[in-house]
């Protein structure tokens, strides 16, 4: 007679099962700092942005931005903030903007499914790509001289695999203060603004519900 298996073998099981599927699914349970080590662009330019798409940078596009379409990037940081609570809307326009343009070159300008699995599609984000992509514009806006009051910081991570909440954001620092509040562009369709709080709020959660932007395509055909 086969003996029943046991509840640690079970839990254990459960645990593989889990960790696997959250290692190929949306937001990997690996920190996007990792990703953003391996497939962040170190040195953007506008004629030369290297993004992620396809879930966890499966996918990377090099977006050579016009200059019109990087004028209406800096046109948003016109006139010039003069406090960081400012800059920081600032940022979160011109990352909102930027996102919807460079969307347009990678085939992501589209609504998205939101799927735990992503099977090939490289239309389709998870918080890994938009928080690799996220950093990479604040480099831009950093080495573009358009931040006074603020900088990039490193990529924050919140939840485990038990809680199955795991998520990233791109991280700005205000200068004065040392504070970090999260740019994070993963809870809604692009061309909508991200989510901007300090960093341990969004830690802390709860994160709101997705945003779908009604404007995109449900599909890149």
């Amino acid at each position: 007679m086969i003996a029943p298996l046991s509840p640690s073998f079970l839990a254990r099981g459960w645990r593989a099962a889990a960790t696997l599927a959250l290692l190929l699914s949306g937001c990997s349970v690996i920190p996007a700092s990792k990703f953003v080590d391996r497939y962040g662009d170190p040195d953007p330019s506008p004629e030369k942005l290297t993004l992620c798409e396809g879930y966890a940078c499966r996918f990377g596009t090099h977006v050579a931005l016009s200059s019109d379409e990087w004028a209406q990037v800096k046109k948003v940081f016109q006139p010039p903030a003069t406090d960081a609570g400012t800059e920081r809307n600032q940022v979160a326009r011109a990352v909102e903007t930027l996102d919807l343009l460079a969307a347009r070159h990678t085939g992501t300008a589209v609504q998205q499914r939101r799927d735990w699995i992503n099977r090939g599609d490289p239309s389709q984000l998870d918080c890994v790509d938009h928080t690799v992509n996220t950093v990479t514009y604040l480099r831009l806006f950093a080495d573009a001289g358009l931040l006074r009051w603020n900088h990039p910081g490193e990529a924050a991570h919140r939840g485990s695999i038990l809680g199955w909440d795991v998520a990233n954001t791109a991280v700005l620092v205000e200068n004065d203060s040392n504070r970090g509040y999260s740019i994070d562009t993963a809870l809604g369709d692009l061309g909508l603004p991200p989510y901007v709080v300090p960093v341990e709020q969004w830690i802390a959660g709860p994160i709101p519900a997705f945003r779908n932007n009604p404007a995109l395509p449900l599909t890149s055909g």
